[in-house]
């Protein structure tokens, strides 16, 4: 059986439709990253391929699907080292969609990634959600809602996927080799995601994170020396989003502090500030920047608004 934490209104939503035999041909489910939409897509699609209709792991078709070799069932998402999904992969889960199930009645595509499709990808894609194939039903996991076209948005059914409660984190997490003394840190990083702290698995990235946070706890009087030092030895290894996570949440009480006449144009530095270090990690990609002296000129910018500050 696929093992899934949170999302329980999803699939008894999902449940319930089907069991009136109103299932909606597409379902776009999106939230967060790291939330486990994509093992959610699989659940709502075992429910709908097993034999009894409840994901159970053991009859043939969940055997089956849980071998990633059921006839039924199509998973696409972005290929490594790839931009984008494009128009002939979309086709590819067309035909398929097209077909007769070769187990069941049904065929299944999941489709991951679905933000990080082209104009044509999304245009083929439009065609088979307006002209669906009887039978078929597609599985859509979006991060970003806003990237796919409105009228790919407006003819799937929205499933909003929530991010978990920390219980649930911490017992996603358990089962990944963290290394204990990093498990609250990889918790409070997660945020509801766990998916997003996949990479503390390796004890050298968890022990830089942990570090990094160090460094960067009184932002006002950190060592920019040793934050230099840091992001030359790891920003290549840690992924940059942690890294503006970790510095950013050392900021939060200081945007939380009341707002007085006198401090407004220090506060406006600081917010300043603060966006240029959230937008980081898409300045890196889009305008090739080089990471560590970019964004230690941001922390810079971050130090001296808060020295302003305060």
């Amino acid at each position: 059986m696929i093992k899934l934490l949170g999302h329980r209104a999803v699939e008894q939503r999902f449940s319930e439709t089907m069991q009136k035999g109103g299932l909606h041909h597409a379902w776009l489910l999106h939230g967060m990253k790291g939330i486990g939409k994509s093992i959610l897509a699989e659940k709502l699609a075992a429910r709908l391929i097993c034999e009894s209709h409840t994901a159970c792991g053991e009859c043939h078709a969940c055997c089956m699907l849980a071998a990633g070799s059921h006839p039924d069932v199509f998973h696409l998402g972005l290929i490594e080292g790839k931009r984008d999904l494009n128009i002939e992969q979309v086709r590819e889960v067309l035909d398929f969609l097209s077909l007769s199930g070769a187990e069941s009645q049904r065929r299944v595509v999941i489709l991951d990634d679905a933000e990080r499709m082209n104009g044509q990808a999304a245009n083929a894609l439009l065609k088979g959600l307006e002209e669906p194939s009887p039978g078929s039903l597609l599985l859509i996991v979006c991060a970003d809602i806003m990237k796919l076209p409105a009228t790919v948005r407006s003819r799937c059914l929205l499933q909003h996927c929530a991010p978990l409660p920390e219980a649930e984190v911490r017992t996603v997490l358990q089962r990944l080799p963290i290394p204990d003394q990093h498990l609250d840190m990889a918790i409070e990083l997660a945020a509801g995601c766990p998916g997003m702290v996949e990479c503390m698995q390796d004890k050298s990235v968890s022990d830089s994170l942990a570090a990094w946070r160090d460094l960067v706890g009184d932002m006002a009087e950190a060592d920019m020396g040793k934050i230099d030092g840091w992001l030359q030895k790891h920003v290549k290894l840690i992924p940059h989003n942690l890294i503006t996570y970790v510095l950013l949440r050392a900021v939060f009480p200081a945007l939380a502090q009341p707002c007085s006449e006198a401090s407004f144009e220090a506060r406006e530095k600081l917010y300043a500030a603060v966006s240029s270090c959230a937008r980081w990690p898409l300045e890196v990609v889009r305008q090739s920047l080089r990471p560590a002296p970019s964004l230690l000129a941001y922390v810079l910018q971050l130090r001296g608004a808060l020295r302003t500050l305060t």
